[in-house]
């Protein structure tokens, strides 16, 4: 069996992503798709505390049903199904915990979507997606969003 972790943002690149998932699991019936989402500390939501403020990671629970919801809409709206498909939802350095839960997973893939930060973004954040394309145990999928120049 082909274990695939999928890592989903959210975004239109996740969105991609998601879809190539999708598509993937119908061709490959064997495939266990892994839905892996990695709690950011932009999503963290200030809570007031007193006179100040204390920044609180949403809980697991409610972004895992969040995702759910996003990778349903995507299946409905494409009319396929994914027979094997867990979600799992972590928190932590993005890059890190998507190698790591694919190596404790035994994964042969990995699927992340490719943002298109700016040059000055890249050079200070560098780019998810080429930070486990080199530390990753198995094969990674890089999906890049088609632009409106490239469809021309």
């Amino acid at each position: 069996m082909k274990k695939v972790v999928v890592a989903i943002d959210g975004s239109e690149a996740s969105r991609g992503v998601v879809d190539y998932a999708i598509h993937y699991a119908n061709r490959e019936p064997d495939a266990e798709m892994l839905f892996l989402h990695v709690i950011d500390l932009s999503e963290y939501k200030p809570v007031f505390y007193g006179e100040g403020t204390v920044v609180v990671p949403p809980s697991d629970e409610e972004v895992k049903a969040q995702f759910e919801e996003f990778i349903k809409e995507e299946i409905k709206a494409l009319g396929k199904t994914i027979p094997r498909m867990s979600i799992s939802v972590r928190s932590g350095k993005i890059y890190d915990q998507i190698v790591k839960f694919a190596e404790e997973n035994g994964a042969s893939m990995i699927m992340v979507g490719h943002r298109g930060l700016g040059a000055m973004e890249r050079f200070f954040l560098g780019s998810v997606a080429a930070k486990v394309v080199a530390n990753a145990p198995c094969s990674v999928y890089v999906h890049r969003p088609r632009t409106e120049a490239d469809v021309e």
